[in-house]
């Protein structure tokens, strides 16, 4: 019997980048995380077109799968996540990355909304469900999947909307949770944040967007003159670093020289871009930067299988004994991994939200220049959104087309 249960979890990351004197150290977590999301990158790098998602959620989802995984299950989940092997350490970073994060009074909007859903009478266990409530902060509620599964995923689809003020919607497609489900983790990210220095909306001009070395489109180009920046280049790429309001968190674009992406693509690493971030300093740069606006949708079920994490994904192979007392005949493996990401740049700032699904499934039973240097982003680039105080990368992307939505 095949069938199912979801985690859905939103999204956070780090890059440590070397810029801002008030920034914390980089915690193991925060550094493991950045890993992982270089190495993602480079698998999802191959589609073609605009790229966007949140490491953070896809980390926090499995972290949360993790904990009920057991033997070399959770081996392969740590090795792919390159999580720390003292789990104590590991869910005191977790826990205090959390409170850091959903902190009131910020001169931005940023919430991390966690929630367990467990199927009625099924028997988990009650260490594991406390070790979620007490480092994720995810809020219980049982909800009946073996009688009305569709009303349930209506209830937590709604719930995901809310959480990230409807950027996210339909996250569990139709059929995602039968009668078989037995457990959903969720987790919902929200962030909305303006420019600490704006772009004025008649600046905004018409331009050309290079999609590659022969082909170019019209898109609509923001301008900033003569500001300081977070600045850096080299003979690959130019680094451009843009405060949100509060200075705690920021935008990093990654422009390449080439207008071919992808050979900076092949290249960049995680230590590459710290060594680069060393040289960063204050520069007066004019900007150029295109407006853009869209969502991504991915099942990452062959990509995590294909980075090590196979046996998670196994149905005669799994080991989730760590999350219920199953009977002999049966045991719990994902069935699926699915992530949805949505972002708005203007001239403002940025919003942007994000959410993940595991499906679990049954089975069995400081320098300033005099000239400002031009950064113009006409052609296809990487960025980060990061959290500058706890280190970790919020959302990460590629803008291939700024036209498409």
């Amino acid at each position: 019997m095949k069938v199912l249960s979801f985690i859905i979890l939103a999204f956070i990351i780090n890059v440590f980048f070397i810029c801002s004197g008030s920034a914390q150290p980089a915690s193991h977590v925060s550094v493991a995380d950045n890993q992982f999301a270089f190495e993602l990158y480079s698998r999802l790098a191959s589609d073609k077109g605009n790229l966007f998602f949140s490491p953070y959620s896809l980390s926090s989802a499995l972290g949360m799968t993790y904990e009920g995984a057991r033997g070399q299950t959770a081996q392969q989940i740590r090795d792919v996540l390159h999580m720390d092997a003292d789990d104590a350490l590991r869910r005191s970073e977790v826990s205090i990355s959390m409170q850091k994060i959903n902190a009131t009074g910020k001169a931005y909007e940023f919430s991390v909304a966690n929630a367990l859903w467990a199927q009625q009478t099924y028997p988990f266990k009650q260490d594991y469900l406390s070790l979620i409530r007490n480092t994720y902060f995810a809020e219980a509620r049982n909800l009946d999947f073996v009688s009305d599964p569709g009303s349930s995923r209506v209830t937590i689809n709604d719930w995901v909307s809310t959480k990230t003020k409807d950027r996210i919607n339909d996250l569990l497609p139709a059929g995602s949770i039968t009668s078989g489900t037995r457990l959903i983790l969720t987790d919902a990210v929200y962030f909305k944040g303006q420019w600490r220095l704006p772009f004025k909306k008649e600046n905004t001009k018409t331009d050309i967007f290079w999609l590659d070395t022969s082909r170019s489109v019209q898109t609509s180009m923001m301008n900033l003159e003569g500001e300081s920046f977070h600045y850096a280049e080299n003979d690959q790429a130019q680094l451009l670093k843009l405060f949100y309001r509060g200075n705690e968190i920021s935008m990093l674009i990654i422009l390449p020289r080439s207008k071919d992406l992808q050979d900076l693509e092949k290249v960049l690493t995680l230590d590459m871009l710290k060594q680069w971030q060393s040289g960063v300093y204050w520069q007066a740069v004019n900007v150029s930067l295109p407006k853009y606006k869209f969502d991504s949708s991915y099942k990452m079920k062959d990509v995590l299988i294909a980075m090590g994490m196979k046996l998670a994904f196994d149905q005669n192979g799994a080991n989730f004994s760590g999350m219920a007392n199953l009977k002999p005949d049966e045991h719990l493996y994902i069935d699926d991994v699915f992530h949805k990401a949505w972002i708005d740049t203007n001239e403002q700032g940025t919003e942007a939200a994000a959410a993940t699904g595991v499906t679990m499934a049954v089975a069995g039973s400081i320098m300033v220049a005099t000239q400002p240097k031009i950064f113009r982003a006409d052609h296809p680039f990487i960025f980060v959104i990061q959290d500058d105080q706890t280190g970790h990368i919020l959302f990460m992307g590629r803008v291939s087309d700024p036209r498409e939505k």
